[in-house]
């Protein structure tokens, strides 16, 4: 019988030997049972909640059910598949929808044996009751953390923090300290009141974050697409420049069918309030200001029901991208994304904050004409001898790696052998600091024991890796380039990863011109300047061609 077996660990606070020992008692079990187990169906999700829906782990695991790659799924518990009852069973009714049976191995589980059902009814009500009074400590320690001043992972525009205590090494070996502590962010500090003031001025919001992008004001993470409205409003509402860092505010509560949290008042009673005057950044007068105008704008224009007709479709909040250029364009006005857009057939590509009215670029180009553009210009210059050559030369390395199982162990290897390496440093700056003791050293010792021994598996694995893959003939390789446009649809998400490698970020610059508007387009390293082809637009929505003799006024798509 084929089998898969699932695995996790919640919080990056455990040992990840948590993952190869549950992957061992699973192991264990198939060999008793006479089951058989690939590496290919050995799906992990690390540091990841069992309360999270979407765990790209547990997606795979689904996925490659019901497609019927294996029989049954063993766990080492099912808390493992997830920590809350109603998930746990909608995943065990999947499972027996697929028709594989799931089991269980240190609960003695399997779920289609008759008295399964009561066994794991009790479980899941007993993993759920842990994730509640888990949930319950968490809270303590972080209340805790906070009421003796230190940081509880808040993240605020105009703040930063700084360790402070005694520095001491935790369980796998690197530095820690008491707690962080807030400190004002003087910069940043600087244009909090910035916004405050211009809004205070009565600029508008959407002016405010035009004014923002254009001198190329750093975000606090460096968002993509600059400031824009719902940040600045944010800010605007935000009680901590006023020096009110208050704790239980708010409590988080998950959608049951959707794994998305939510955030809703707390009652008063429960709220613990604190006051940081050395946090304070905003003065009552300007707050009472900017209060009074919101309080005026709201009730003059009141917030309308419909969407706006210049809006994004919903395709640009997946982290993962949904068409071949998703990433791909920026817009050279204000550094935004280039998104797809609402309209007729397959979609425009436009600015994202022109839809928010923070940027005066709306000018529109086809999708289906940019994409067609960029595959022709590919598809000739692969098509070389000498590019042709050069893709044989390298299919060895690439191919082994999306068809060997070994590369992937490979990867996981090597990352814990980084990981060995960074707890010997921590180790070290540990000693160099005085303090030296035989736990310490025996410590160093074992690390440098297990980095010598990882380090010679990776050698013996990456000698399997180029000895266990044969190249495939150069007639393929060129019927799949000469087919370039059917190959990089048949997967989207590492199409556009690879172009956006191949190409760099495309920036999208309108050129205003008497009679008609214009966008140039840049990609790539500027020394290697060279025209790739040419566009003609006698409207806002761009008609891109390929043909330099069709009009006077064209579009040059530049890589450079």
């Amino acid at each position: 019988m084929k089998a898969a077996i699932y695995a996790r660990y919640s919080s990056e606070n455990q040992s990840e030997k948590s993952i190869d020992d549950q992957v061992r008692v699973c192991r264990n079990y198939c060999n008793e049972h006479e089951i058989t187990v690939s590496n290919g169906h050995i799906f992990i999700d690390e540091a990841l909640s069992g309360s999270l829906v979407n765990r790209p782990g547990l997606q795979a695991l689904d996925k490659a059910a019901e497609n019927k790659e294996f029989e049954a799924v063993l766990v080492d518990d099912l808390s493992r598949l997830s920590r809350s009852n109603h998930q746990m069973l909608t995943l065990v009714l999947k499972f027996n929808y697929y028709q594989v049976k799931l089991i269980s191995v240190s609960d003695g589980i399997i779920s289609d044996d008759e008295n399964s059902k009561l066994g794991i009814q009790m479980r899941g009500l007993i993993n759920e009751l842990y994730l509640d009074d888990l949930r319950k400590k968490t809270s303590r320690g972080l209340e805790g953390q906070k009421l003796r001043g230190f940081s509880a992972g808040e993240n605020v525009y105009g703040y930063c923090t700084k360790p402070v205590g005694e520095l001491r090494l935790n369980k796998k070996g690197q530095a820690k300290y008491d707690g962080m502590v807030h400190k004002i962010n003087p910069e940043e500090a600087e244009i909090v009141k910035r916004i405050f003031k211009e809004f205070a001025d009565n600029s508008s919001i959407h002016k405010i974050a035009t004014h923002l992008n254009e001198d190329k004001t750093p975000t606090k993470k460096n968002m993509r697409g600059g400031w824009n409205v719902s940040t600045l409003s944010r800010i605007l509402k935000n009680e901590k420049y006023l020096g009110k860092w208050n704790w239980r505010k708010t409590k988080n509560v998950r959608d049951p069918m959707t794994g998305k949290k939510k955030a809703i008042p707390r009652p008063e009673k429960e709220r613990v309030p604190i006051f940081r005057e050395d946090l304070i950044i905003i003065d009552k007068e300007t707050w009472e200001k900017v209060k009074k105008r919101q309080q005026d704008l709201q009730g003059t224009w009141p917030v309308s029901k419909k969407k706006k007709a210049f809006y994004p479709q919903k395709s640009y909040v997946h982290t993962s991208p949904n068409h071949l250029l998703s990433g791909l364009m920026r817009c050279n006005t204000c550094g935004g994304a280039i998104v797809l857009m609402s309209g007729k057939g397959t979609g425009y590509y436009g600015c994202y904050n022109a839809g928010r009215k923070t940027c005066n670029n709306t000018l529109l180009i086809p999708r289906k004409r940019i994409e067609e553009i960029i595959i022709k210009e590919l598809k000739e210059n692969l098509l070389t001898t000498e590019n042709l050559e050069y893709v044989y030369k390298n299919v060895e390395k690439i191919a082994a790696e999306g068809f060997n199982e070994v590369p992937e162990l490979v990867k996981k290897k090597n990352a814990q052998y980084e990981k060995i390496q960074q707890e010997i440093q921590n180790y070290l700056n540990f000693i160099k600091l005085g303090n030296v003791s035989k736990a310490v050293s025996e410590a160093l010792t074992e690390a440098e024991k297990n980095s010598d021994e990882l380090k010679q598996e990776v050698g013996s694995l990456e000698f399997q890796k180029e000895n266990s893959f044969k190249v495939p003939p150069k007639e393929w390789i060129k019927h799949r380039l000469e087919n370039l446009r059917e190959t990089l649809n048949k997967n989207t998400v590492s199409s556009s990863l690879a172009l956006k490698e191949l190409l760099g970020p495309i920036s999208l610059e309108p050129i205003l011109t008497k009679e008609n508007d214009f966008y140039q387009l840049f990609s790539g390293d500027e020394k290697n300047f060279k025209p790739y082809c040419v566009a003609h637009s006698k409207i806002r929505t761009l008609a891109l061609l390929d043909d330099e003799r069709k009009g006077s006024n064209w579009l040059q798509w530049r890589r450079r």
